[in-house]
């Protein structure tokens, strides 16, 4: 069976309202606390204190963990419209840039929650010739509340003639 050609994901083909598939991540104590451990935050109200210590149960996540468990994966929203996101091309991969990021948080994150979440891209706009993708994730819990979401800008292409790092 012949393979079938990669598509690159450049921003002219990027369309608003394209989505990403669905994901649901269980938030257990030990997520909590490896994040917690990941971002070297030491409050003792993200880390248990002993095993079976009743009193050191961890019952509140910290805000920014939305980004662990609602994640953006570009890569697949790019797959789940066809395309492979620049990043992941087998030839002449490049990064789009992170620009800026916003969020909303609407409820907080416990232990013993899933969040279900999904991206997709909600503008493409052009500012002094570079290209600018913004994405929205948004993410719910069991109960169908919503628990955050938030808008991450990428550069997809620079302006001609300006300087970019390799």
């Amino acid at each position: 069976m012949a393979e079938s050609p990669e598509i690159r994901w450049e921003y002219d083909v990027v369309e608003v309202g394209q989505t990403g598939p669905i994901l649901t991540i269980e938030v257990t104590e030990q997520l909590i606390a490896q994040y917690a451990t990941g971002v070297r935050n030491p409050n003792p109200e993200y880390h248990p204190a002993g095993p079976g210590d009743l009193e050191s149960q961890i019952k509140l996540a910290m805000p920014t963990m939305i980004f662990r468990v609602a994640p953006l994966r570009r890569p697949d929203i790019a797959a789940n419209n066809g395309f492979t996101a620049l990043e992941k091309a087998s030839e002449n991969a490049r990064q789009t840039p992170f620009s800026k990021c916003e969020v909303r948080w609407h409820a907080p994150i416990h232990a013993g929650d899933f969040i279900t979440s999904f991206g997709h891209i909600l503008s493409k706009e052009e500012r002094r010739g570079n290209k600018f993708v913004t994405f929205r994730v948004e993410a719910t819990n069991q109960n169908d509340e919503k628990v955050a979401e938030y808008d991450y800008t990428c550069v997809f292409e620079y302006a001609k003639g300006q300087n970019v790092r390799d």
